[in-house]
């Protein structure tokens, strides 16, 4: 771990290392009520785990091909997995919930529903703030938004040019983001699919992730130009940008996060994007700070200052790419995942 020299006080240490995956780690993500971290790798499997003292829950095998993306619905209820087999499935959270068979240790749990449309690798997936839809991309080069409950495609975005590697919603589930190796963001109305906004950077360099903030004010996105931006929704100009001679982002799609640092709490109940000044505008009511966090191809995990963008961290501990990250609810606790030969998920705790 390296912390630079002017940073003070507590920062994040390595807390586990955790190893179940035989190929890369893919995806991460925590539980909405924290307790649990969930990872997805090349191997086709899903793993859970306690998220405070890593030990490990179960597993399932939920493709015979690799899975690239995964996301828990806000009500806790569903896994929804995006495989290289070219579907998306969504899975029960409740290992007791339904039938399965058993080899050893692994459950082989069939999935509740198959979102089978794409016609090649689904590429990211994500559940709506209501959990009762899913957005999935493709490397077909489009984006579908699902029906959970009855499994069928609601309607189909012909969203880019080239294969869409990041897909989320707004907070409200009315708007759909896309981000693609075509080097644009696009917006979308959930409900009739229309395009209503589209975003570009200068370089025109793939966009490996893209995410509404909190408040969905505005938009983080990274690009495979080692560089992070922070848009205004409403403009569709960036605000700011993240660079940093640790982070480095130029053949593998690595994620982008931002979140409220451990103690951020936030005053007269102003979400985190208050703290965020990315607009110019001090925050108001603010008690700490916002963080952008991702990670690179050097092992690396870069941890920075929104407002200043000063980075005030850099988690060392991997041997390959960082292309999984996830941080827990309470901003305490940050996972990472690697490519191979790494394969391997670190935790770190804020102390």
């Amino acid at each position: 771990m390296v912390q630079p020299s002017d940073a003070a006080g507590p920062s994040y240490t390595p807390r586990h290392t955790l190893s179940g995956h035989t190929r890369a780690v893919t995806a991460l993500r925590f539980s909405s009520d924290g307790r649990s971290l969930v990872s997805a790798g090349a191997d086709g499997y899903v793993h859970f785990w306690d998220a405070s003292s890593g030990a490990h829950q179960r597993v399932l095998r939920c493709h015979r091909t690799g899975i690239n993306d995964i996301s828990l619905s806000p009500d806790g209820l569903y896994l929804s997995t995006a495989s290289d087999d070219g579907t998306a499935q969504v899975f029960s959270t409740d290992p007791l919930s339904a039938p399965r068979a058993s080899q050893g240790p692994v459950l082989i749990a069939p999935p509740l529903r198959s979102l089978a449309a794409h016609t090649a690798p689904v590429l990211a997936v994500a559940f709506s703030p209501t959990s009762n839809l899913v957005v999935t991309g493709s490397m077909d080069e489009s984006a579908i938004v699902w029906d959970v409950r009855r499994g069928k495609s609601l309607r189909t975005l012909p969203a880019h040019a080239e294969a869409i590697w990041s897909v989320g919603w707004d907070a409200e589930g009315a708007l759909v983001i896309t981000g693609s190796a075509d080097g644009l963001i696009r917006l979308w109305d959930a409900n009739t699919g229309q395009c209503l906004k589209t975003f570009d950077n200068e370089s025109n360099a793939p966009v490996s992730s893209a995410s509404f903030t909190p408040s969905s004010f505005f938009i983080l996105s990274s690009t495979l130009s080692s560089t992070i931006r922070i848009y205004s929704l409403h403009t569709a100009k960036v605000l700011k940008t993240f660079q940093a001679a640790e982070y480095v982002s130029e053949k593998f799609p690595t994620p982008a996060i931002v979140f409220a640092a451990p103690g951020g709490a936030l005053a007269n109940g102003h979400d985190a994007d208050d703290a965020m000044d990315v607009d110019g505008v001090a925050g108001v009511g603010t008690v700490g700070a916002a963080r952008v966090v991702a990670g690179s191809e050097n092992g690396h995990v870069v941890i920075w200052d929104l407002q200043d963008r000063r980075v005030v961290q850099v988690l060392e501990g991997h041997d390959a790419p960082v292309v999984a990250l996830a941080v827990h609810p309470d901003g305490r606790t940050i996972a990472t995942g690697a490519l191979e030969p790494d394969k391997k998920i670190k935790v770190w705790q804020w102390q």
